[in-house]
């Protein structure tokens, strides 16, 4: 026995020498679930900060497992990329620094400079998962690293669109002025709709961006008489009011004042009904206050506005040129994200965002046939099928034949 214990811690001395060890256990780190993510998305803060999660060994553009369980329920996600921005399709899962890395230049190193959200999030892209799966607070959140860099060539190509909050770092572009650029503030314009109708922009009451002012100015000048604020509820109303800022938003307290503002307090959930619900009743508060100049917004003017600006170019029966121009000028004037500065970072926003948008919406036009992906074939895509696919939701979504037919008239040259 002794004899064939020492040849055995022999042979143990000569695997160690020669480096044979023991396969090491993938990084994976079990968390809390805090909350439902308070924001748009609806997902589920886990109890790490962003710095702290990397500090551990993951980075951007990693693939990751995740499982979301308690005692009733138990949620598998395989391949989860890590994103400092929502860039997966709708309904796709992914852990979001939302806003964390900087890149001084795209496709090169990250200067990792400024962190927005203060708790990593898991959640599904546009779609509610805390209502969908059941999340509570008594959740473990484990995430397992599977693939470093799984999703690198993702995170490279359009982890640099972050932005800056300061006014001084913008410029005039193609004719438009600083501020509105700034503001994220525009008029819709379409060869379908008519003139200084219909506005898009930053929030006008939420000023976490610092842009606020400018929009309150803007709204002003161009006679802003209704407002479909899709992103707040009158409590958040009422925690903006104890701002400091509040009191240089004279315009956007008369039109709250005056009743002429709609707090619709949307998810970014746009296939949802309560999303497209609030959106008819957005409507129909416009239609009854006899308003002659809308401005829709969500926070930044971009993914729940887009939407709604989908819709309502659409019903009107903009072409899908005039309607992806003005969905991406948001992306030029935050990001300043061209076809000319950056042309596949843009194609891909284009197909991840728009045509995302685009495809859901032509499911209520039964007059055309998806493809064997689920997708449409958008150049035999004409603006009538975007108008009847347009009023098919909102009357689907509770909107009365005459008060789509009421819009339209507003709304369409």
């Amino acid at each position: 026995m002794k004899k064939y214990l020492a040849i055995l811690a022999a042979l143990c001395l000569l695997l160690s020498v020669c480096g044979v060890h023991a396969e090491e256990a993938p990084l994976s780190v079990t968390l809390d679930v805090l909350n439902r993510g308070a924001d748009a998305f609806y997902g589920c803060d886990v109890n790490i900060s962003i710095p702290e999660f990397i500090a551990l060994g993951f980075e951007l553009g990693d693939a990751c497992d995740v499982v979301l369980e308690n005692s009733l329920y138990r949620y598998e996600f395989k391949s989860v990329p890590f994103y400092n921005g929502y860039y997966t399709k709708t309904g796709d899962p992914l852990l979001c620094a939302y806003g964390y890395a900087i890149k001084e230049n795209r496709g090169e190193d990250y200067q990792y400079t400024r962190t927005d959200y203060p708790y990593l999030r898991f959640c599904f892209n546009n779609r509610e998962m805390w209502n969908l799966l059941h999340l509570t607070t008594d959740m473990k959140c484990t995430i397992t690293l599977v693939e470093q860099g799984g999703y690198a060539y993702e995170q490279q190509l359009v982890g640099g669109l972050t932005y800056s909050k300061n006014f001084e770092d913008y410029e005039a572009k193609n004719g438009i002025p600083k501020e509105e650029v700034f503001a994220n503030f525009r008029a819709v314009r379409s060869e379908a709709i008519k003139e200084n109708v219909l506005f898009r922009s930053a929030s006008p009451f939420d000023n976490a961006n610092n842009r606020a002012p400018y929009v309150d100015e803007l709204a002003k000048a161009n006679g802003i008489d209704y407002v479909l604020d899709l992103a707040d509820s009158q409590a958040k109303i009422d925690k903006y009011q104890t701002a400091d800022v509040w009191a240089e938003l004279d315009y956007a307290q008369q039109l709250l004042a005056n009743d002429q503002v709609c707090l619709m307090a949307m998810s970014a959930a746009y296939e949802g009904a309560a999303y497209q619900a609030a959106l008819v009743r957005g409507l129909n508060g416009a239609l009854e206050h006899n308003a002659t100049k809308i401005l829709f917004h969500c926070t930044e003017g971009k993914d729940r506005t887009g939407f709604v600006g989908v819709v309502l170019e659409s019903l009107c029966g903009a072409s899908y040129d005039e309607m992806l121009y003005d969905y991406m000028v948001t992306y030029d004037n935050y990001y300043n994200l061209t076809e000319e500065t950056d042309k596949t970072a843009y194609d891909y926003i284009v197909e991840l965002k728009f045509n995302d948008m685009i495809n859901y919406l032509l499911t209520f036009d039964s007059s055309i046939a998806a493809q064997g992906d689920g997708t449409y074939d958008l150049s035999a895509v004409t603006p009538e099928n975007y108008a009847a696919a347009a009023r098919n939701l909102l009357a689907k979504a509770g909107m009365s034949e005459e008060n789509i037919q009421a819009l339209t008239a507003l709304l369409k040259k």
